[in-house]
């Protein structure tokens, strides 16, 4: 995740990963390729819908399907578990790839407040 611009915030706890894993109930996935891994999903089944928390590719690994791979793997996770909506906040640069995968915009809108 660190290799990745951008994506990590510094103000995370240390724990976030193993944190993120364990309230994510069997549903944080990693992609290994000849013992290093490439990709790492995070999900949560929040009952009425599922939440995608985190996705992400290593640099020079991403437009090679591991994402598209990692995020069928979720999808059909939350489905066997009787979710039908899959929500999660996205980058703006990885909004095609979404949309590529079948996912639409909602008439929604995301708030944050920083604590």
């Amino acid at each position: 995740m660190k290799s990745v611009r951008g994506f990590w915030d510094k103000s995370w706890r240390n724990n976030v990963i193993q944190s993120g894993i364990k309230a994510s109930n069997g549903l944080s996935f990693v992609y290994e390729e000849n013992g290093n891994i490439l990709g790492f999903i995070c999900a949560h089944d929040l009952g009425f819908r599922g939440y995608l928390s985190e996705l992400i590719v290593a640099s020079g690994k991403q437009h090679q399907g591991i994402g598209k791979k990692l995020l069928v793997k979720v999808e059909s996770e939350l489905n066997k578990r009787g979710c039908c909506v899959l929500i999660s906040d996205v980058w703006k640069g990885a909004k095609r790839f979404y949309e590529n995968s079948g996912w639409s915009e909602p008439d929604v809108v995301l708030l944050r407040k920083k604590l």
